[in-house]
């Protein structure tokens, strides 16, 4: 039998159809965003409602640095970014729109270094600054945000622990985005281009696709069924360490040391979740971040 958040993803991925978008960008209005950042902050309640937000100052102080520094190579006036680590030990992170980014815990912990992670914020910052979130709501036949929120608040419901699977990760991140590969490989190509601008070493962060690769590899169920709408990360390691080549972004900053100090503590707790779980791959990468 399916676990709860397989069952919630599953369910919201047919009722949306699994279809590719018709048109991969749009026009990010006053009026989008607006509603984007309403239904965000429906999501943010939610979630405080059910303690799955992390308060720890140094962790989320860290997270929106390595973010300000990807937004200063933005277009301007581009919509201001908020970021939230959710308690959650799935690899993952996603965007519900309007500025509002959202990072698993796992994902903090998985990556092995600042250049990675930033990788991943850059991806993300792409798809809001792309309008690929509001290209996707015209396609969805009226499906709202809102609709998304209040699934994820049910499916926090009754979770014990303090690393817990939220099902926020898979499920919401469809269930809000809906992102087709067209608009995957566009945040993926305009996301390394505000990463070699940051000056971070875009190669090393092409890396973070060599991290997902190794821990979800080979799915099964309903991961596998929302990763076939996406390129591989095989092809996407690839193709980011050409384009970083190109842009003449093979050196530059790494953060190794910094990305250790800031994610030790929360990469131990993790580990004794994982280890309790019999989440073995995701063990192993958490030890081998902690032996470097």
């Amino acid at each position: 039998m399916p676990s709860p958040s397989k069952t919630l993803f599953l369910a919201l991925a047919f009722s949306l159809g699994l279809a590719a978008c018709a048109a991969p960008t749009a026009q990010n209005t006053e009026t989008s965003l607006q509603q984007e950042r309403q239904a965000s902050e429906q999501v943010v309640r939610q979630l405080e409602e059910k303690n799955a937000l992390m308060k720890d100052q140094r962790l989320n102080t860290y997270l929106r640095g390595v973010v300000n520094r990807v937004a200063r190579e933005r277009p301007p006036g581009s919509v201001p970014l908020k970021t939230y680590v959710v308690r959650d030990a799935d690899v993952n992170a996603f965007t519900t729109g309007g500025g509002y980014l959202f990072f698993n815990a796992g994902m903090l912990a998985a990556m092995e270094n600042e250049a990675q992670l930033a990788s991943v914020a850059a991806h993300e910052i792409a798809h809001i600054d792309r309008g690929h979130v509001q290209a996707g709501r015209a396609n969805r036949q009226g499906v709202q945000l809102g609709a998304a929120a209040a699934a994820i608040g049910g499916s926090l419901l009754g979770v014990p622990g303090d690393l817990i699977n939220l099902g926020v990760g898979l499920g919401a991140n469809y269930a809000v985005n809906s992102f087709s590969r067209t608009q995957e490989s566009d945040a993926d190509e305009t996301g390394i281009q505000y990463l070699a601008a940051a000056g971070y070493n875009a190669a090393e962060g092409a890396k973070s696709f060599a991290v997902l690769r190794r821990l979800y590899g080979s799915q099964t169920g309903a991961q596998a069924l929302f990763f076939a709408s996406h390129p591989s990360s095989g092809d996407r390691l690839q193709t980011l360490t050409r384009r970083a080549s190109e842009l003449g972004a093979t050196k530059g900053r790494v953060g190794r040391n910094t990305h250790d100090a800031a994610t030790r503590a929360l990469r131990r707790d993790i580990l004794k979740f994982y280890n309790s779980e019999g989440r073995d791959k995701e063990a192993q990468q958490i030890r081998r971040n902690l032996r470097r």
